[in-house]
């Protein structure tokens, strides 16, 4: 399977664009719960480009969901300033209180914690964030 698709870069498209994601992985028989840790893992990555590549701008989001091999990878794409969510190094201590927790931070560990995989590389002028989900069949 492989779907594309583009959105505007606004919080407003935000819904949309996890409608788009969440109809692409059901058509494709994944389960609910794998579903929802794919929609969060993409949500925060959605969330941080429109808040902080294109914060001050109106951009595109351009999506690609490809299927081989027995992973579903979503592919997202935007035309921001060069940030490689992968480059911090972010430990959660969940026993801590919330006064004590280091704000920020937290959708990257999502996105590593919920997908098999995440890949991030910078192509021309595009970042280019892949999340990776292996599926069960």
């Amino acid at each position: 399977m492989h779907a594309e698709t583009q959105f505007l870069g606004k919080l407003t498209h935000l819904r949309r664009m996890l409608h788009w994601i969440r109809e692409q992985l059901f058509a494709i028989g994944l389960e609910e719960s794998s579903v929802r840790k794919v929609e969060i893992a993409s949500e925060e990555a959605l969330v941080n480009i429109i808040r902080h590549a294109y914060k001050n701008r109106t951009g595109s989001i351009d999506m690609t969901i490809e299927t081989k091999d027995h992973v579903v990878e979503i592919i997202i794409r935007d035309r921001g300033p060069p940030f490689n969510p992968l480059e911090k190094d972010i430990s959660f201590d969940r026993s801590a209180g919330l006064e004590e927790r280091q704000l920020g931070g937290l959708g990257i560990l999502f996105m590593r914690e919920y997908m098999d995989e995440v890949r991030y590389r910078r192509d021309g002028e595009t970042n280019v964030l892949s999340l990776i989900k292996k599926l069960p069949y």
